[in-house]
């Protein structure tokens, strides 16, 4: 029922900064900013490509449970949005589960939705269904997309989710938005059980990750934080050339080359440390496969 990822929303103490990271480590240039008095917040909004975003948000107020959020958790992911194609559908579905909508509106281009973080193993999500046959996203940022051909990354691929029990994540997710994985694996270098949930395009995804010790990142994430938004993955085009030029940056990344006990899967990646990047914690991923266009969802999910 969720047909595409479209936009994460990263919440900041320095939306300028913030932006200027992203420029500089990513190339994404800022296509669209306002200022929101009814939450009350700045935000800049970037391409990533292939029509995904990037949002940065800044509080512009003490007040409110934006700012207390990023007063608790500090700068991190904070939102999640996803475009559907069955709104009454899911809406319906949501709520015959008792799942909480915190809000639901509707302007002359779209409607939206907000399912709470309980609901949703800790990530705020966003559901919007475009109105407009002749927009393709939201007004703010159609048909600006040629901007992204400056960035550094192909597209938004993937977001994962840290979760305390993977089975109950699976169920409650095949349940509100009936997604099921295609791939289930453990991967040893960072100690997690992760599960792959293609949306309905089959180009956009959702990971369920389970920590599978308790002296792991992951886990003492888990611990500090509680169930959320742990990782976004992007699709670059070149590992390589990336890799040399966020050392020449003098930036803090891990590389899949020099990972002991990674098993190769199709795809080379680069790990961001979040304080290079000004708390997000960001994965750029090279597809080797020649066949499968995203080997992390499995041999034939494509099919």
């Amino acid at each position: 029922m969720l047909q595409s990822l479209r936009q994460i929303s990263m919440l900041v103490t320095d939306l300028q900064g913030a932006a200027h990271t992203y420029k500089q480590l990513l190339g994404m240039e800022p296509i669209f900013e306002k200022r929101s008095s009814k939450y009350p917040v700045d935000i800049k909004v970037l391409p990533a490509g292939n029509g995904t975003f990037i949002e940065l948000i800044q509080p512009t107020s003490d007040q409110g449970p934006i700012a207390r959020y990023l007063y608790n958790r500090g700068t991190c992911p904070y939102l999640l949005t996803f475009q559907t194609r069955c709104y009454d559908q899911l809406i319906s579905n949501l709520k015959s589960h008792d799942i909480k909508i915190t809000e639901e509106t509707q302007t002359p281009t779209a409607r939206h939705a907000f399912v709470h973080p309980k609901a949703a193993n800790g990530s705020f999500i966003q559901i919007i269904d475009i109105l407009d046959p002749a927009l393709d996203w939201l007004p703010e940022v159609n048909n600006l997309e040629s901007n992204a051909l400056f960035s550094r990354t192909r597209q938004l691929r993937q977001v994962a989710i840290l979760v305390n029990d993977l089975d109950q994540a699976i169920d409650n997710w095949e349940r509100m938005f009936g997604l099921v994985p295609t791939k289930r694996f453990q991967i040893s270098f960072s100690d997690l059980e992760i599960a792959v949930l293609p949306l309905g395009d089959k180009n956009t995804f959702i990971e369920l990750a389970q920590p599978t010790s308790e002296d792991s990142s992951p886990a003492k994430f888990l611990q500090r934080y509680g169930e959320g938004i742990y990782l976004t993955i992007f699709e670059i085009e070149d590992s390589l050339q990336l890799d040399g030029y966020l050392a020449d940056q003098k930036i803090r990344y891990t590389t899949s080359r020099r990972t002991d006990n990674y098993v190769n899967s199709g795809f080379n990646s680069i790990w961001i440390h979040p304080s290079s990047m000004g708390g997000a914690f960001v994965q750029l991923s090279q597809v080797l496969d020649p066949v499968n266009p995203w080997p992390p969802a499995g041999d034939d999910w494509f099919n």
